[in-house]
């Protein structure tokens, strides 16, 4: 039993780790929550987050806590950053498998492990600074608790179920974490299990409190008006697009959600719909059998709810792909040993060899120049694309010359895995047919990870950070337009606060109403006294010079220093 949890661990990590510091910080969201990390690592304020000199509030710390321990370990770099939320991939793996030995045996465990890491939405977030993985990691732990419980061992069982919910609320918020208990309440109802006393002893909701109330109260005491900001404006008011604080994020359809969470865990995804309706058939002879329950409860719940939520990303799907992969790695483990009642092999295999043969045509095509990439699939994949093309503004995207490399290895491996799905439907062998798919999909992923290399490097506000750090004096201004977040990696550059021109629409607003930020907005006037001033001015923008604040500075004085990722750095001089 451990040599399998050991090595799906060893497959994530070689997933997860190999590469990841090789990009730059993408902007956004990188830079951003990485100069937040860094600030708790300088100033050791473990309370209230800060970046650039202003108050941050939309995400808990235990994130940005972790990451600050990892830069004193391997200092303020790419990898450092990135290493939490790849280590917290490799733990969703492994508690993943572990749940499957639980529920279904070895194999189940080994097959679940594997697929969970072998998908290309936990690949994406387990190499990019967002909050994610964590959150699902300490989500998965309360679930396996509760399994644990729901078997006989009660006590620790409940210790692990609320001490994970606690986490939960410092990894992302309060109300995710609360999403658990909601789940297990409309699967106590559905099972009519009474009581309920025991499953709520008096020092579990205690524990849960004791773990993530103590920070948020502290804040709230240093920083009035935050409760109401965390709880309201980012979670409730955010869903009905009736926040006073609005950011950026332009929320998908119904329809690009549900397209995006189904291609985030492909090929799996394939036989998702008939797990889901095994696991959920009633009657539900035994605990193990309403556990399944319990877990496509959690799926299809979290999947539900944000394809009917008013706000939607492409990555609010992710918690559910743990347990999608603990539900397809259980039909998968029947149509191999070919139990009464199960798929018949055939039903598996032959949409995995669609994919497959798709992805492989798409690549070629794609290669030849014969399929350009349609900027609907940036847009929908991507929230800071989608936010500049919802804007009017130019996506930024690479190039067919760029992607080729990438676009040829993901031709071979696709096409070598649907002539291996080909054999495996021939000869209605499901084993072999799992065997290829897991293997094309570790061979692919890397390749994935060259393209997200790629990609960071042409969005990186990086060059022009450089540049900047180059040129400027003592005394010179530098000034972000529009809202940080979208051009952070500057802060990793420069050694003086940044001025945020028209940038309220932000993860930085609630900030932005304190006392010491007053300085550090400016409007368009503001910045134009200063570049039409004596003193020398340096301006990056990620808008286009036609929506610039550009438009409006004095003639004469507007010089482009340099263009990369997207983004024109102007100064007011031309030395």
């Amino acid at each position: 039993m451990r040599g399998i949890a050991f090595g799906v661990a060893v497959v994530a990590l070689g997933l997860f780790l190999v590469g990841l510091g090789r990009a730059p910080f993408s902007d956004p969201p990188e830079g951003f929550h990485a100069a937040v990390a860094k600030n708790v690592a300088t100033t050791g304020d473990l309370v209230t987050m800060r970046v650039n000199g202003v108050r941050y509030f939309d995400k808990p710390p235990l994130p940005y806590w972790l990451m600050a321990s990892s830069f004193g370990v391997f200092g303020p770099s790419p990898f450092a950053a990135r290493l939490v939320q790849a280590l917290s991939a490799v733990g969703v793996a492994v508690v993943t498998a572990r749940v499957g030995m639980l529920l279904g045996g070895p194999r189940v465990g080994l097959l679940a492990g594997l697929m969970v890491s072998a998908n290309l939405g936990i690949f994406i977030f387990a190499r990019i600074l967002k909050p994610d993985l964590l959150l699902i990691l300490c989500l998965m732990l309360a679930f396996a608790g509760f399994v644990l419980a729901y078997r006989g061992a009660p006590r620790w069982g409940l210790v692990l179920f609320y001490g994970g919910l606690g986490f939960a609320a410092l990894a992302k918020d309060i109300l995710g974490a609360l999403g658990p208990v909601a789940v297990v309440a409309l699967f106590f109802w559905l099972t009519r299990e009474r009581p309920l006393a025991p499953w709520v002893p008096w020092w579990g909701p205690l524990l849960m409190a004791g773990i993530a109330l103590p920070w948020y109260l502290l804040v709230e005491l240093r920083n009035p008006g935050y409760l109401y900001y965390n709880v309201f404006e980012t979670h409730l008011l955010n869903f009905t697009r009736q926040r006073a604080f609005q950011d950026e994020d332009v929320p998908l359809t119904a329809l690009q959600f549900l397209l995006v969470t189904v291609a985030a865990f492909l090929p799996w995804m394939a036989a998702a719909p008939w797990a889901l309706a095994r696991a959920l058939r009633r009657p539900w002879p035994d605990a193990t059998a309403r556990l399944w329950a319990l877990l496509a409860l959690w799926a299809v719940v979290v999947i539900g709810f944000f394809t009917l939520s008013p706000f939607k990303l492409p990555h609010y799907g992710l918690p559910a792909f743990p347990m999608l992969a603990l539900l397809v790695a259980r039909v998968w483990d029947e149509s191999i040993d070919a139990a009464p009642g199960s798929l018949r092999p055939r039903t598996l295999l032959v949409p995995v060899l669609i994919v497959f043969a798709a992805a492989a045509a798409a690549s070629i095509l794609a290669w030849a120049g014969r399929l350009p990439i349609p900027d609907e699939i940036m847009s929908s994949v991507d929230v800071a694309t989608r936010n500049r093309v919802v804007r009017g503004q130019s996506a930024v995207a690479p190039t067919v010359e760029r992607w080729a490399a990438i676009l040829a290895t993901c031709g071979i491996v696709f096409t070598l895995g649907a002539l291996g799905m080909v054999v495996a439907v021939w000869r209605r062998a499901p084993g072999l047919g799992l065997a290829v798919a897991l293997a094309t999909m570790v061979a692919f992923l890397p390749a994935a990870g060259d393209g997200m290399a790629t990609f960071a490097r042409m969005r990186s506000a990086a060059p022009l950070a450089e540049t900047i750090a180059q040129r400027a004096g003592p005394g010179d201004v530098i000034a972000h337009e529009g809202p940080l977040e979208n051009g952070a990696t500057l802060l990793h550059s420069v050694d003086r606060p940044v001025r945020i021109v028209d940038g309220l629409q932000s993860n930085l607003a609630f900030g932005a109403t304190f006392p010491e930020a007053r300085e550090l907005f400016w409007d368009a006037p503001r910045l134009s006294a200063a570049w039409g001033g004596p003193g020398r001015v340096f301006l990056l923008s990620g808008r286009d010079p036609s929506r610039s604040v550009v438009r409006g500075l004095p003639e004469g004085r507007v010089h482009v220093i340099g263009r990369a990722g997207g983004r024109w750095l102007y100064s007011n001089l031309a030395n």
